[in-house]
């Protein structure tokens, strides 16, 4: 017994000194990877800029930076687009915030609308997946009439409140270690995989998803963001439905995260939205099937009409 108690410590205690072996970095080192920096309030704002031509705004995911995007932003730049993909607070090479207030959408939605008014941006078309799908739905409640199209990858849509496990990762020392010991460097392939439908691309991407953990103050900016209100003053599953941005959205037909069946009652809700389901893919189809996810992004921003795929039959 005295030495599984020896053990629980130590697995709970550890994470407090590997943290420093982690987290090594700082996150103006991944500012090779943007072109500019933002002062928005407290927080300094990386965006990746490309490109000529009409405006796409990206906003990634969680555990997503700009980086991530680089495969759509390239075929969007060779299609004559100008590409904006912004770090959020918290990701990539901007702030590493311990303020929860920064972490609602409403506030990462109003920061990157902020980036695109010091940019001097009128008008753009925007792209989000998942967390930045919810986060993209945030701007076109907020600023409907500065955007043109609304794109949408699996959004994450309905959830009122952070999940169980996030309110796990905010309790003293045990929340800490929790969070310390599933979020390691090496699990990033496992838990890509555990997302996705189609594995192959993970082997090349998994590094950059895990870089932005080697940063200062990464786990404790997502224990923060764990502990944040989820929305805001204007709650994205109490509003989303009131959006007339046209709308286009993009989900796996066998995503584990977000059922398909959310894709279903968004488009049903929405007034001026389609819907493409790709079949035999999981949680990140800009990654898992890139022809197939530029198909419809093209299609959508050329404003052809396109037949929505089947929906999935379970």
């Amino acid at each position: 017994m005295w030495i599984a108690m020896i053990l629980l410590v130590t697995i709970v205690l550890l994470p407090f000194a590997l943290i420093n072996y982690r987290e090594t970095t700082e996150a103006s080192q991944l500012v090779k990877y943007a072109d500019s920096l933002y002062q928005v309030q407290s927080n300094r704002i990386a965006a990746q800029l490309g490109g000529d031509g009409p405006v796409i705004v990206l906003v990634h995911g969680f555990g997503g930076w700009h980086q991530t995007w680089h495969g759509l932003t390239e075929r969007l730049q060779k299609a004559g687009y100008r590409t904006v993909a912004v770090d959020m607070v918290g990701a990539g090479a901007s702030t590493r915030s311990t303020n929860p207030d920064n972490y609602t959408t409403a506030a990462q939605a109003r920061t990157i609308l902020a980036v695109l008014e010091q940019l001097g941006i009128p008008e753009y078309s925007v792209i989000g997946h998942s967390y930045g799908g919810r986060v993209a739905l945030q701007m076109s409640i907020l600023q409907p009439k500065r955007i043109n199209k609304l794109m949408v990858i699996a959004p994450e849509v309905f959830a009122e409140d952070r999940p169980p496990v996030a309110k796990l990762v905010t309790l003293p020392i045990i929340g800490f270690a929790l969070a310390f010991w599933s979020t390691l460097p090496q699990l990033i392939p496992v838990g890509l995989k555990s997302v996705s439908k189609r594995n192959d691309w993970i082997e090349l991407e998994a590094e950059t998803y895990a870089r932005p953990n080697h940063v200062r103050g990464h786990l404790a900016a997502q224990i923060c963001q764990s502990s944040a209100p989820k929305d805001g003053d204007m709650p994205v599953p109490r509003h989303y439905h009131s959006i007339n941005v046209p709308t286009y959205i993009i989900w796996g037909e066998l995503d584990p995260i977000f059922p398909a069946k959310h894709a279903l009652t968004m488009v049903a809700a929405m007034s001026n939205a389609q819907l493409a389901i790709i079949p035999n893919c999981g949680h990140i189809p800009q990654a898992e099937a890139p022809a197939e996810t530029w198909q419809f992004i093209e299609q959508a921003l050329t404003d052809q009409t396109y037949a929505a795929l089947p929906p999935p039959s379970h």
